[in-house]
């Protein structure tokens, strides 16, 4: 095969650069999936095409919008460009100056939701149903841009459900919002089109994440709306310092499933993590606010688990 002219190829460098993906990236999708298959220089360099460079980057949009690699490298231009229109512009055409049209299964979430409608300026509560059947059974469903659902476990049959309930709904995106999953279920939804959401989770969170969906404006003010997340909350100080946690999390447990030592240990991953992201390096302002707000989430968080903590030792009568 001869190679082609250099003014028609490309090196690896260039190639990540046009295409945001890395080089070591580029190796793997490559090596393991040959998602693309380079020329090669007399000296053995990679040297990619024009649509070598077409291809990589629909394939880093779609992996950024959930698909993974594995599922879209063996696909050919015409099925890549198809998929892309498909799962990246379903949402595009929204007005932004109307709120996002959304059908909540779940009656937990959907009351919190449409009690907090209030202050939820993008989103419009136009569908409840209790559970996915209700939904299926619904001749009149009304049209939607995304529907969201809310059950506590996902399972491998998860996937075709959600799959029959978006084709039902005309949904153009999922959000599911769970509580305990494995990564094979999670992996088996149809990412492109569909996204997930850890339990437990508020309005104002929710309605950020279908902005985000549907690349809509963000709105600092609807961050900061959710106590919770928001940066200019401060978290409480530190209720057990490393000494104590240590001490805890070596004591002989009188409980079978050993409680207090697990969420020593785990109190004592989110202080390190805390500190990790107050000390991490920011390229610009922007890149600060988001290491601030990810260390005074993760001290929210810790001190929940303190908390709990405290309730565990007082039950178990631990006296430290």
């Amino acid at each position: 095969m001869s190679t082609p002219s250099a003014s028609s190829t490309y090196r690896i460098g260039k190639v990540s650069r046009l295409t945001g993906v890395s080089p070591d990236t580029l190796r793997i999708w490559q090596r393991r999936y040959n998602a693309v298959v380079p020329e090669r220089s007399e000296t053995g360099g990679r040297l990619y095409s024009s649509a070598d460079i077409s291809r990589l980057k629909l394939m880093k949009a779609l992996v950024d919008a959930g698909d993974s690699i594995s599922s879209i490298a063996g696909l050919n231009q015409e099925a890549l460009e198809a998929r892309a229109a498909e799962s990246l512009g379903s949402l595009q055409s929204h007005n932004s100056d109307q709120p996002l049209r959304v059908t909540i299964i779940g009656e937990t979430l959907a009351s919190k939701v449409d009690n907090a409608s209030e202050q939820l300026e993008q989103l419009e509560l136009i569908g409840q149903y209790k559970t996915p059947q209700a939904l299926l059974g619904d001749s009149d469903a009304p049209e939607i841009d995304i529907l969201i659902i809310e059950q506590p476990t996902l399972q491998p049959s998860t996937a075709e459900q959600v799959i029959n309930l978006m084709a039902h709904s005309h949904a153009s995106h999922t959000v599911v919002i769970y509580r305990f999953a494995s990564h094979k279920s999670i992996a088996q939804l149809p990412l492109s089109r569909c996204s997930t959401l850890r339990a437990p989770v508020e309005p104002a969170t929710l309605e950020q994440h279908c902005i985000s969906i549907a690349g809509m404006h963000v709105s600092t003010d609807t961050i900061q709306s959710d106590p919770l997340h928001s940066p200019m909350t401060p978290a409480p100080a530190r209720r057990y310092d490393d000494s104590t946690l240590t001490r805890i999390a070596g004591m002989s447990p009188t409980i079978q499933c050993e409680c207090p030592h697990h969420l020593a240990e785990l109190i004592t991953s989110l202080n390190a993590f805390e500190l990790y992201s107050s000390q991490c390096e920011s390229r610009n302002d922007s890149d600060a606010e988001l290491h601030a707000y990810l260390s005074n989430t993760t001290a929210h968080a810790r001190h929940m688990i303190e908390k709990a903590l405290d309730t565990v030792l007082e039950a178990e009568n631990i006296e430290i």
